[in-house]
């Protein structure tokens, strides 16, 4: 038997053997969780740094005080999520208990991804384990750095049978889905979502994907341009563009394009200075692969800012394209990378329109002024969540749950809808063996006593 069949084995018998029922159990490896990420802090952000060139500040804000929120939210909240829920009776159950019943899936499995290589496999493992999971976490071979510290710290806080890290790349990939799992969540390419579905499937397993897409941003003639631009330039180029809910391109009237990208070079500089490349908040691109990838998008474009790169550093400076055509391959595919290509669209009609022609993006943003624009571009797109007059924020709430629709991902987590999501909503329906009078009307035989309403 292979160690992945093992540890996956080991999880099982874990799970089986009934220790992470009690709610004090999760909840003390909830607080190891915490304690190993307070302990561990430079280690994270020494990987990070190797990993995506991440100073510390940017690690810490990026990727761990939003799974130390989670922590102390679902510690905080899990005595009430995971109590039986009554529901409303039926005349019929007037003298039952109806109700449902919280129970965990059983072993789940986390595939993270590369890009917040240390949130992404993290912060769903949180949810998985509230719900009383073992979980088996896969982290991302690209981000190595990352990966091989969480396969090293984990089993050094958690439980080692029930919360296995398994490390590698595809080919440990394709073995640790030939498994059988309870539930898998995975965060990546649309591409890779559909493998992980087919394997799933064979096992009937259900999943959990966090996707992708281009994700547009409409900037209205009525708002506060300084602002939006300021708003935008933040969103996009952290982590060098390499973000799932990045404003993947900007959809605006030709009207403001010449301003939008005057704005945007402004803030750019105040963040990144004149030259990006020796300033220590902004990232730098995963691979050589992906490098080349984000460099062939920008060729044949009308370059505003930016446009150049560094292959030995796998920096690319931060790029803005104008008057792009929709057809070009830097719209065909998401950028995740440092390059901004703005669309001229005349009026919210033709964007909305714009929008619909496309898959179903992860997230979707508007800047305006005016309530009734947002509220139709709420009410006449679709995408996985919306942020108005502002990026990225909405996957900040924990009370909102994160996902996409369509090309963008199925099923979603985060706070409460992570316990949701690791846990079988189980219906309860208990009754007395008393009262047997008012149920015989429906014994055999029936005709005697059928009255129809």
């Amino acid at each position: 038997m292979s160690k992945i069949s093992e540890a996956v084995q080991r999880a099982r018998a874990a799970f089986a053997s009934g220790r992470t029922r009690p709610l004090q159990f999760r909840v003390q490896q909830l607080e190891a969780l915490r304690r190993m990420i307070q302990e561990r802090r430079q280690d994270i952000a020494g990987a990070l740094a190797a990993d995506l060139h991440k100073s510390e500040w940017n690690s810490y804000y990026e990727e761990v005080v939003y799974v130390l929120e989670e922590i102390e939210h679902v510690i905080e909240k899990l005595p009430e999520w995971a109590a039986d829920e009554p529901v409303e009776k039926t005349p019929q159950t007037q003298q039952d208990e109806a109700y449902i019943h919280s129970e965990p899936l059983g072993v789940v499995l986390i595939i993270g991804t590369w890009n917040y290589p240390f949130n992404l496999t993290i912060q769903p493992a949180v949810g998985a384990i509230a719900a009383g999971n073992a979980v088996v976490l896969k982290p991302s071979e690209l981000s190595e750095n990352t990966a091989n510290l969480l396969a090293t710290i984990v089993p050094q806080y958690l439980d080692k049978d029930l919360f296995p890290v398994i490390n590698g790349g595809v080919p440990e990939t394709t073995e640790v889905l030939k498994e059988r799992f309870d539930h898998i969540l995975y965060t990546g390419s649309t591409g890779v979502g559909k493998i992980v579905m087919t394997a799933a499937a064979k096992h009937l397993t259900p999943v959990t994907l966090e996707l992708g897409g281009k994700s547009p941003c409409y900037v209205d003639k009525n708002c506060d341009l300084d602002v939006a631009c300021r708003r935008v330039a933040w969103g996009k180029f952290m982590n060098s563009g390499q973000t799932c809910v990045a404003p993947d391109y900007i959809l605006c009237d030709p009207s403001i394009q010449n301003q939008i990208v005057e704005k945007l070079k402004k803030s750019l500089k105040e963040f990144y200075g004149e030259d990006a490349r020796k300033s220590r908040d902004y990232g730098r691109i995963i691979n050589a692969r992906h490098f080349q990838r984000v460099m062939a998008l920008i060729e044949g474009q009308k370059v505003a800012l930016g446009g150049t790169g560094d292959a030995a550093s796998r920096y690319i400076a931060p790029t803005i394209l104008t008057d792009v055509d929709p057809r070009a391959p830097v719209m065909q595919e998401e950028i995740f990378g440092p390059v901004l290509p703005i669309v001229c669209v005349r009026g919210l009609e033709e964007a909305v329109q714009f929008i619909n022609q496309r898959e179903k993006p992860l997230a979707l943003y508007v800047f305006s002024d005016s309530d009734q624009v947002i509220k139709k571009m709420i009410a006449e797109t679709s995408s996985g969540g919306v942020t108005a007059n502002d990026v990225i924020a909405h996957i900040t709430v924990h009370t909102l749950p994160f996902g996409g629709v369509g090309h963008s991902g199925m099923g979603s987590y985060h706070g409460k809808k992570s316990f949701e999501t690791f846990s079988h909503r189980r219906s309860c329906l208990v009754r007395s063996l008393l009262n047997e009078e008012v149920l015989k009307a429906r014994y055999p035989p029936g005709q005697a006593k059928a009255t129809w309403r």
